[in-house]
């Protein structure tokens, strides 16, 4: 015999889509990739100052303009590495607001997304490579009796052949993973999981589902306890629910009956 005062089995644990998991990994694998390049630039940025140098010396340009640009021409791995390394961060922190099934975490993950691809974009364009340190640029010029020298040279055209094919292929990796996730999160499965569940109120048992029933072990009617736009809201919601999977059929079948009365 079923005990009436017995308490409602609790709602099934939602399950994270196959879709918004993948999304996570490839989040974590991009932000993995980053990490690397910020790894080969710093790797790389021994030598750096004198390619530069040697690059100015050929292209023309005075001497003495090296003497003003040696110190910004110091720090500019240091930077590009910096903003790669801060770049990484915030794809984890994607992946971690993503796998939590935040609605906010997806939006801003699509935008991130967004405006990642368009520096990728202008990056492979200017320098060659996709990757953040082509943000650093170093140019100078000047004027003798053959006329106007000028250089202009950004950091990755600085760097070894090795790190800009490297670098071109962690972020050709990176732009493809993150077009993927915008994909991955736009998908049923995935809409489903990050839509907003709105807060139950108190049912007409006087607790929600999943807490135990009323002390006395015997449950008021419902038409007497609520109004009918009351009913037809309940209705509405455990429909919703049972859409959801947080109620299964039996539990709904259940809870609609009690509803009616």
């Amino acid at each position: 015999m079923t005990d009436a005062a017995a308490p409602h089995p609790a709602p099934a644990t939602r399950l994270r889509p196959a879709a918004v998991t993948a999304a996570t990994w490839l989040l974590a694998a991009v932000a993995a990739a980053y990490l690397i390049d910020a790894i080969m630039i710093i790797a790389g940025s021994g030598e750096y100052p004198d390619r530069v140098r040697a690059a100015m010396e050929e292209s023309g340009v005075s001497p003495a303009a090296w003497s003003f640009l040696s110190g910004i021409v110091s720090v500019m791995p240091v930077v590009a590495a910096g903003l790669t390394i801060v770049s990484a961060v915030v794809v984890l922190a994607m992946a971690a607001a993503v796998a939590r099934g935040s609605f906010v975490g997806r939006i801003l993950t699509w935008v991130a997304v967004g405006f990642a691809l368009l520096c990728n974009v202008c990056g492979l364009g200017s320098a060659g490579t996709p990757s953040f340190s082509s943000v650093a640029y170093v140019n100078a010029n000047s004027r003798d009796r053959t006329g106007v020298h000028v250089f202009a040279q950004r950091l990755p055209e600085a760097y070894p052949d090795w790190y800009r094919h490297t670098s071109l292929a962690l972020f050709t990796f990176g732009m493809l993973a993150m077009i993927a996730v915008a994909v991955l999160l736009a998908m049923p499965a995935a809409n489903a999981w990050f839509r907003r569940v709105p807060r139950l109120k108190t049912g007409p048992y006087g607790a929600p589902v999943g807490y135990p029933a009323h002390p006395g072990g015997q449950y008021p009617a419902a038409p007497a306890a609520l109004t009918p736009e009351q009913v037809a809201e309940a209705l509405s919601t455990l429909e919703r629910r049972r859409q959801r999977g947080e109620l299964t059929d039996e539990q709904y079948a259940a809870e609609r009956a009690r509803l009616n009365g």
